[in-house]
């Protein structure tokens, strides 16, 4: 029962709800980048900001020197104190030559001395080293530092924003399959009267349609179980209260028999009754049977007249897909014509079922499945035939399957024909067309 399309299915909703969240996201991380650039630019490039960070570092540095004693050619040390602050960048200069650039910290400035050149980005400060004064230019890069924060910032504000109108779009859904599943609780509770709510057109809806039917199915089922049982019971009643009164007739004419049985008149008489008894009891005996009779042949199934592809095609759909999906290799050869067999459908399903479970259990997956239409006066049938897999044991099999699926074959009228050789296994359905 597929009443949904591809627009209202999940699958499309879902990439229409991502789509949407996905642009609105990216609409945020634009609009939260920007509003934190332009505070940014407004901050970070004001003077008194560059000159209070340009101080703090310095007198880091001028601490560090201090502490650690370093000279103005000490470039191992001062690469450290470069490397710990991770955004300025110094260069040394004494006398007009180059101790030290951060730009080149491995660079030898005593072997190949550099004349120090003036940048008009940065500032430059006299700072005393333990060697001796000389200039320091420093540049810091600090707006580096709250780039990085602002970008981390932006794509987290946005992926909260994709991720809250995902689950937004996606807690209706959620809540309907908890309602479906708190109902299929109740379902097996044993409560059939409390109907699956359906709501919507996609696929979830499909299957709670499903499962409405089933629910009816089985409370139609069990009403129909109840009045056959209470059927059964008022048929006993009345025919046990049917039976008991000839019963007492009979143990009254004997009781007479015994006690005039010496009158040939009166023998005759109570003889002549005695049968009348006898044969009222028969009949109700055979309205019993015909009563058994009657409630069997309405458990055997409705029958109809069809195709033969009608019949049995969606069930033999069924056996090869369920096969192949197993590793069977299914080889079908069904030509299917538009002559009419005598089938319940019903129960040429089971039957098609008993024999998947069969192939399933004991045909070998390396040898293919035939399955084969035969076309003879009288019927037409379909023939599957397998390789028993080696490790099969004839004892292993109690029968029950293949011994239904022939009782249900003559309840339509039809019958189920079986050949197994020592490797291999061949089971033939024969529907009886008209």
């Amino acid at each position: 029962m597929r009443l949904w399309n591809r627009r209202s299915s999940i699958r499309a909703r879902l990439g229409r709800l991502l789509v949407f969240a996905a642009l609105v996201a990216g609409l945020c991380y634009l609009g939260l980048d920007l509003a934190g650039r332009t505070l940014l630019e407004r901050y970070l490039t004001s003077e008194d900001f560059v000159q209070r960070q340009d101080q703090r570092y310095l007198d880091d540095l001028r601490s560090y020197i201090q502490a650690e004693s370093v000279t103005a050619w000490d470039a191992d040390k001062l690469t450290q104190w470069v490397y710990r602050q991770n955004v300025v960048s110094i260069q040394v200069v004494r006398d007009g030559m180059v101790t030290y650039d951060s730009f080149y910290p491995e660079a030898d400035f005593t072997a190949y001395p550099s004349a120090g050149q003036y940048y008009e980005w940065g500032n430059y400060h006299d700072v005393a080293f333990a060697d001796g004064p000389a200039t320091v230019w420093l540049y810091g890069y600090y707006y580096y530092q709250y780039d990085v924060r602002l970008l981390v910032i932006s794509l987290a504000g946005a992926f909260l924003v994709f991720l809250g109108i995902v689950m937004a779009g996606i807690q209706g859904t959620i809540t309907y399959i908890r309602q479906l599943s708190h109902e299929i609780g109740v379902l097996e509770g044993g409560t059939l009267d409390v109907p699956i709510t359906i709501r919507g057109q996609d696929e979830l809806a499909d299957l709670a349609r499903g499962l409405d039917a089933m629910r009816d199915s089985f409370r139609r089922q069990g009403e129909r179980e109840r009045e056959l049982t209470q059927a059964n019971q008022r048929m006993v009643t009345e025919m046990s209260h049917d039976l008991r009164t000839p019963l007492t007739a009979i143990l009254l004419y004997v009781e007479l028999l015994r006690r005039n049985g010496g009158e040939a008149e009166k023998r005759e008489e109570y003889l002549d009754r005695l049968e009348g008894k006898v044969e009222q009891m028969r009949s109700l005996a055979d309205h019993l049977f015909r009563y058994a009779r009657s409630s069997e042949e309405t458990q055997a199934g409705h029958t109809e007249t069809v195709s033969m592809e009608a019949g049995v095609g969606d069930a033999l759909s069924e056996l090869a897909v369920c096969l192949t999906q197993r590793g069977f290799r299914v080889e079908a050869d069904l030509p299917w014509s538009g002559r009419q067999v005598v089938v319940d459908c019903e129960g040429a399903a089971r039957v098609l079922d008993n024999l998947t479970s069969n192939l399933l259990k004991y045909a070998d997956p390396c040898k293919p499945v035939t399955i084969a239409l035969l076309d003879q006066e009288d019927f037409m049938g379909v023939r599957i035939a397998n390789a028993l897999r080696a490790s099969f044991d004839g004892a292993e099999s109690s029968g029950v399957g293949l011994a239904s699926a022939s009782r249900v074959m003559e309840q339509m009228g039809g019958r189920l024909d079986r050949t197994e050789t020592d490797d291999g296994f061949q089971v033939t359905l024969f529907f009886k067309a008209v």
